[in-house]
């Protein structure tokens, strides 16, 4: 009986390893290495219209001779507008078939299951009155997932990177891109944050009364003014976590690709998991989140699902 269990068990062990991979798998398997040489390539062009773009905004940085101001949207100036124009013009030139939404003019390019969410310029206010804390952000969505996402701080000499998947880099002038990740401190009462909002809000009183309930219990928040550079900045653990409402999508679609790839936790005010196109977004390290998820509940008044 044994030897029969055994000549069984050898037989089956044949049939397995013997056996062909089934079309499904196959599939998946080819799809998925599409999707990592989609990547790379992307990654590559993202960062060619990057060092384009942040050419633009230096070469215009001080020397503005035009700036406009959009209804309940910030300012808009040329650095902004030529900036777009180049990063486009890449995009399309190595993947003319994907889609780009834009700040300034929109969407472009025919319906496509990539889309790339680009802000040429986000913190403009910042850069019109000469505060260097700007960048430029470029995120590839891809079947509805992101793939991709880049921000480049020209003036801070700073590049921030992420493949899905591949973990989250920084790289500085004249440097190699080094992994980061998120802070470790557990203590919220050791944490530093950062939010943004607008005086055109009409949420803004309890925004302000968010910003009183996280203050006193936490080490400090600032508002810096560019949300695509504060996603950045808790991917690298230098803030425990970062909150705001009304943004759009090309202002969070790479910044929380690279918080993800380093750790972070991101989801919308009512704790469902953060896409780009949400209202609200909270992203945080897992510990500083649960606790912004209980302020935030108080002060809107939302039923939260964890």
């Amino acid at each position: 009986m044994c030897q029969i269990l055994d000549k069984n068990l050898e037989n089956s062990a044949h049939d397995s390893m013997t056996e062909k991979p089934s079309t499904s798998t196959q599939n998946d398997k080819r799809s998925d290495k599409l999707l990592a040489a989609l990547g790379k390539d992307a990654l590559a062009a993202a960062f060619q219209a990057a060092d384009l773009a942040s050419e633009v905004l230096k070469k215009h940085y001080g020397r503005l001779s035009h700036v406009d101001e959009k209804f309940q949207a910030g300012l808009v100036s040329e650095a902004d507008r030529e900036s777009e124009r180049v990063i486009k013009e890449v995009l399309f030139k190595h993947f003319p078939g994907h889609q780009i939404l834009g700040e300034e003019t929109g969407l472009s390019g025919e319906l496509n299951n990539a889309l790339w969410m680009i802000d040429p310029l986000d913190g403009t206010t910042n850069y019109v009155h000469r505060v260097p804390f700007f960048c430029i952000s470029l995120g590839l969505e891809v079947d509805g997932e992101m793939l991709v996402g880049v921000v480049d701080a020209p003036l801070l000499g700073t590049r921030y990177h992420a493949i899905s998947g591949e973990g989250a880099f920084i790289s500085r002038t004249g440097a190699h891109a080094v992994p980061i990740s998120i802070s470790k401190r557990t203590l919220f009462r050791e944490g530093l944050f950062a939010t943004g909002f607008s005086s055109s809000d009409h949420t803004l009183d309890r925004q302000m009364e968010l910003v009183t309930h996280a203050i006193r219990s936490a080490r400090g928040i600032r508002r810096l003014g560019a949300a695509a550079l504060d996603l950045c900045l808790v991917a690298e653990g230098i803030f425990d976590g970062f909150w705001e409402r009304d943004l759009q999508p090309w202002d969070t679609a790479a910044g929380v690709l690279i918080a993800r790839e380093a750790g972070a936790l991101a989801t919308d005010y009512a704790g469902r998991i953060f896409e780009p196109r949400h209202s609200s977004i909270l992203c945080a390290t897992p510990s500083a989140h649960r606790h912004l998820m209980e302020i935030i509940g108080r002060v809107e008044n939302t039923k939260l699902d964890f």
